[in-house]
């Protein structure tokens, strides 16, 4: 039997499974896409497929995109980020899956704003106005850094209606902070 193979992380090369250090870039540690994966992650998330316990699946996925993403393995993020996704719509876990989907343009997973438009439409659909804040301080800080530009005055408008339902203690502020044990702080 042959050499195992698998792909560089940073340069795509072609390299033994087993290398410490890609010969084609230099690439240290663990330079094979997925082989952490697979290693570190897989074998719990296989059995929580398995299980009846799509929290804890989400959990495991989501350490595993995080981890993806510090790497960074956009082969396994991207693979992971929809597997996510599809556990977030299935079990209506919407802060994360709104979360998840505002972090798509942050992270530049995807070049359209489709993601967005979901989060955005998710959360006037179910009525949870602290999370279409959430999405349209998203879309606007991520139209500030790139763009310059500022929302429009309806949007404005709107942002504000919602920050005075917070300050009068009518909703919750919905504010996360990426860490690979977020969701269970909040």
């Amino acid at each position: 039997m042959g050499e195992k193979f698998g792909t560089c992380m940073e340069c795509d090369e072609e390299i033994p499974y087993d290398s410490e250090q890609c010969p084609e870039c230099g690439l240290d540690g663990c330079p094979v896409a997925y082989r952490w994966y697979r290693e570190d992650h897989e074998p719990d998330i296989i059995v929580a497929r398995e299980g009846d316990d799509p929290e804890l699946l989400a959990n495991l996925l989501f350490t595993a995109w995080y981890d993806a993403g510090s790497l960074p393995d956009y082969y396994v993020m991207s693979e992971v980020n929809e597997e996510l996704l599809s556990v977030y719509r299935e079990h209506k876990m919407y802060e994360r899956l709104i979360f998840h989907l505002c972090q798509g343009i942050l992270d530049n997973v995807t070049e359209d704003w489709m993601y967005v438009e979901e989060a955005l439409a998710l959360s006037k659909d179910i009525g949870r106005e602290d999370l279409e804040l959430y999405v349209y301080e998203q879309i606007d800080g991520f139209n500030w850094t790139v763009y310059k530009k500022s929302p429009p005055e309806h949007i404005t408008a709107r942002k504000e209606e919602i920050r005075a339902k917070i300050k009068a203690g009518e909703l919750g502020q919905f504010d996360p902070h990426l860490a690979p044990d977020m969701w269970t702080e909040i």
